[in-house]
């Protein structure tokens, strides 16, 4: 008995010695609420304590917000999981163009963040403000939409009055939404608060599940958690790409009224000034692989539901584009680029995306960066033809 109490006192040391070394030293615990602060305009900023997070709560040097020329406004494609903070788009951005480019990116944001970011980095003298817009998720009640709701700040009141909003401060559909999303079970909020089992799920449990579907999801697609496709592309996930489909489908109500404030937002913006403001489309993983089966010609080959899903993702993609052509919002979608990218990826035997990720590594962000070039350019040239 002595021995078994011992040895339970040890292991509960080790543990505890374990936890708080992962907390001092990594980003762990990882979950829908760590490392943020609650912002009511913006929903959250991000903790400054993280490593590479400054005094504002976003990704970029200390003091960099100071003198920015060009606000990068957008969600985690825009932060940059996956790589570091000078392989980000905005990082990558700055290193193309010379302009001081200034990183709002921030997990899971969505378009309303993005219209406060717009609205504060112009009235700072930011000379412009590319809006990455990724529509897998920007347009669904979730995550920082839902922050915003429950803050119901001043900001807000005025804007839903002023823009007449129809889903942030509407029926009760919209918070119906947040609750679901927030209605973790037990399991999942054991996994986002203990560092040890966080960095479990990250670090071992995702490869592990990642290097069973490279070795046996093609074998049998039907039971497989992923969607396989055939010469070196890239596996997804089933639940991602189906979710993301559904976030994109402009027949559901919510999105549908989401996107009719963006809308809104997009009017906006254009009276800002010309060229001040720039949408910039990102893709999904889903959607580069689609993009590339389609150049192939083997968009036969995948399963129906992929196709189906994606191509809601696109019909919001095109929807997007109208706006901003009969807005005179300068608009440039990374598809091309990021397509271009998967395909040199795949004949050098490089990796692209992480197996049960949906953001790239480096080179799909500097395909991000290139688009986003190009899209600075047309904004600069369009500002500069107005004053002549």
């Amino acid at each position: 008995m002595k021995n078994l109490i011992a040895l339970l006192v040890s292991v509960t040391l080790a543990l505890g010695a374990g936890e708080a070394m992962l907390r001092m030293f990594t980003p762990f615990p990882v979950g829908t609420q760590s490392h943020r602060s609650i912002d009511e305009k913006y929903g959250y900023r991000l903790d400054p304590a993280l490593g590479d997070v400054d005094e504002e709560g976003f990704r970029n040097p200390a003091g960099a917000h100071h003198g920015l020329q060009v606000a990068a406004v957008g969600d985690s494609m825009t932060y940059g999981n996956n790589v570091e903070r000078a392989n980000a788009w905005p990082a990558a951005f700055e290193a193309i163009t010379g302009e001081p480019t200034y990183n709002f990116g921030v997990g899971s944001y969505g378009i309303y963040t993005y219209h406060a970011i717009v609205l504060d980095a112009l009235a700072a003298g930011a000379k412009g403000a590319i809006v990455a817009v990724f529509p897998g998720n920007d347009f669904a009640i979730v995550f920082s939409a839902c922050d915003i709701m429950d803050a119901r700040s001043g900001f807000w009141l005025a804007e839903q009055e002023r823009l007449q909003l129809q889903a942030l401060t509407g029926p009760g559909e919209g918070h119906s939404q947040c609750t679901k999303a927030r209605s973790t079970s037990l399991k999942t909020k054991l996994f986002e608060n203990v560092a040890i089992l966080s960095a479990y799920q990250y670090v071992i449990k995702d490869r592990a599940k990642s290097l069973y579907a490279r070795l046996f999801a093609a074998r049998d697609r039907e039971l497989s958690e992923y969607y396989v496709f055939p010469d070196g592309c890239p596996s997804v996930s089933r639940r991602y790409v189906d979710e993301a489909g559904r976030m994109a489908d402009l027949n559901s109500p919510e999105i549908a009224a989401m996107f009719a404030d963006f809308e809104r937002f997009a009017v906006d913006w254009a009276e800002r000034g010309v060229g001040r403001v720039g949408l910039l489309v990102l893709p999904t993983k889903e959607r580069v692989i689609f993009e590339h089966l389609r150049r192939r010609g083997q968009l036969a080959t995948a399963d129906p539901g992929f196709v189906g899903s994606v191509e809601r993702q696109i019909a919001l993609e095109e929807k997007i584009r109208e706006i901003a052509h009969r807005l005179g919002l300068p608009y440039r979608s990374a598809v091309a680029e990021t397509a271009d990218a998967l395909q040199e990826a795949i004949l050098a035997g490089q990796r692209f995306y992480p197996d049960s990720d949906g953001h790239p590594f480096e080179s799909g962000y500097e395909a991000f960066a290139r688009t986003a070039s190009s899209l600075w350019d047309e904004m600069k040239a369009t500002a500069s033809e107005t004053r002549h």
